[in-house]
């Protein structure tokens, strides 16, 4: 497994056990996901995760927060990957 893959399958998880205090998180990991299945498939046609760190912070602004750096890293990663 990646690294790319592993920090998705992390980041995933993670953001699922907060969900049950924060319902708005349902549209970040609705986009992880949809990244992981065209991942998966080799078919990112688009970033669906472009903004993601935004819209994290727009539900949390906890700017100190790991999942931060995660989150950065999947959306560059994925933006390299569509540009292909």
């Amino acid at each position: 497994m990646t690294n790319f893959e592993n920090t998705l399958n992390n980041t995933i998880v993670n953001l699922r056990v907060r969900q049950i205090y924060e319902p708005k998180l349902n549209t970040i990991i609705l986009r992880l996901e949809q990244l992981k299945s065209s991942a998966n498939n080799n078919n990112i046609k688009q970033n669906p995760i472009r903004g993601i760190v935004k819209a994290y912070l727009d539900i949390f602004s906890d700017y100190d927060n790991p999942i931060i750096e995660d989150l950065g890293y999947l959306e560059k990663e994925a933006e390299r990957f569509y540009k292909k």
